[in-house]
């Protein structure tokens, strides 16, 4: 009788378990995740538009870009390893309480103050540190608290989050800045902010999962043992290596050369600009749904590999197309095919990692994935000034990676194997 007891409740335990919506620390992230991604998208357009629409600095707009990710880049590399010697929760509560400070203070500023073009360089450059420490934190707290089986389908609920905030947010945004002021969507932001570092502060994960053997180490020691982690290991060499190429030759030139794209191929306007970058989105979205719902646990980087082929496919596709429906058609495509490679791939990284390790490996894989974004801007416009076409970019950079990814999958055994 005691052993039917112990049999019932062992099961009892695992379909609580297994049950991703019935673990509160999931809730919890999963609400940060999405007031944090919302608030963001909330700022990013306000600020933007009002640099744009205000103070008519639309040359200057790059400048906002800068000041984000030159700070985000060099605290990534730091992030990781400060990610596993304090509590990630920590670190994410921070850096969602400190935003919401710095938001605070602008919507202040807009009352009593005169904001000009570097107010808003000013807030964007401490965005991007508190931005580099919240993303290591968040990538590397999600196998903490959640089983293994579950990862993809964790994953994949918080990327689908992160891209329903890029297509809703900004409509949001512009209606309230239509009909009231930015002011009120600053404060609104603020106020997503301090919520998510509530829920996050009310996350618990016991202490022996949080208090690392790294603290007996120094900084650099410690940092050291993050590096030869990833060199020892063939898998996650190949897979950084993957996530550098890729961002090179195919996200870089996406987020540069579709504007050109519109106008120079596609001669549109706008309008035509915002309905591919909605199609990316939308893609991305059902990608995300996708795999979630699939939940998939068995050959993941296989299926991610195949994926990431497809997507070049796509985008080689959406570099020979000249009619608006079958442009927005191949991005939907490219979108969902990017999401399925992505997520598979980061669940399985996620799973097989030391827990000990998990935020500077994980910090890496950030670092590689933003790293080189800004020297594929300068391949793209050195490519340009040379009179080569953006189509033709487009298509030799996602041919390369399809090519890549081919060669991975034929001669990486190790990575199209992982589970």
């Amino acid at each position: 009788m005691a052993l039917k007891e112990n049999v019932l409740e062992q099961n009892e335990r695992t379909v609580q378990v297994d049950s991703i919506f019935r673990n509160k620390n999931f809730l919890l992230l999963w609400g940060a995740a999405f007031l944090s991604s919302f608030g963001i998208s909330f700022f990013l357009f306000s600020e933007s538009w009002y640099v744009v629409n205000v103070l008519n600095l639309e040359a200057s707009l790059g400048l906002i870009y800068i000041a984000s990710s030159i700070p985000r880049l060099l605290f990534m590399v730091i992030s990781g390893t400060i990610a596993d010697r304090m509590s990630k929760t920590k670190m994410m509560f921070f850096s969602d309480l400190s935003r919401g400070v710095l938001l605070g203070g602008l919507v202040l500023w807009f009352i009593f103050g005169d904001v000009t073009l570097w107010t808003f360089v000013g807030v964007a450059f401490f965005f991007g540190i508190l931005d580099a420490f919240f993303w290591a934190a968040e990538s590397a707290v999600i196998p903490s608290i959640i089983r293994k089986e579950n990862l993809t389908r964790g994953n994949s609920i918080i990327q689908m989050t992160n891209q329903a905030s890029f297509i809703i947010a900004p409509m949001l945004a512009g209606l309230i800045i239509a009909f009231g002021s930015y002011e009120i969507v600053f404060a609104i932001t603020a106020m997503m902010l301090f919520l998510g570092s509530i829920l996050i502060y009310l996350m618990k994960i016991p202490k022996h999962r949080v208090e690392q053997e790294t603290n007996d180490q120094s900084f650099f020691e410690t940092f050291k043992e993050g590096l030869l982690y990833v060199k020892e290991s063939r898998v996650l060499v190949v897979v950084v290596l993957t996530t550098v190429f890729m961002n090179l030759f195919l996200v870089g030139p996406m987020s540069m050369g579709l504007p050109l794209f519109v106008k120079n191929i596609l001669s549109g306007d706008a309008m035509t600009f915002s309905l591919l970058e909605a199609g990316a989105a939308v893609g991305m979205l059902i990608g995300s749904i996708v795999v979630g719902v699939l939940n998939l646990t068995k050959k993941r980087g296989k299926i991610a590999l195949i994926t990431l082929i497809f997507s070049g496919l796509a985008f080689i596709g959406l570099s020979f197309s000249t009619v608006l429906w079958m442009s927005i058609l191949m991005l939907v495509i490219f979108g969902a095919c990017l999401s399925a490679s992505n997520i598979p791939f980061i669940s399985a990284i996620q799973g097989m990692i030391e827990e000990r390790v998990l935020g500077r490996v994980m910090g890496l894989i950030s670092l590689a994935s933003m790293g080189l974004i800004p020297v594929s801007y300068a391949m793209t416009a050195l490519l340009l000034s040379t009179g080569i076409g953006i189509d033709q970019i487009m298509a030799g950079g996602a041919m390369l990676v399809v090519l890549y990814a081919c060669f991975v999958y034929a001669k990486f055994h190790e990575l199209r194997n992982v589970d």
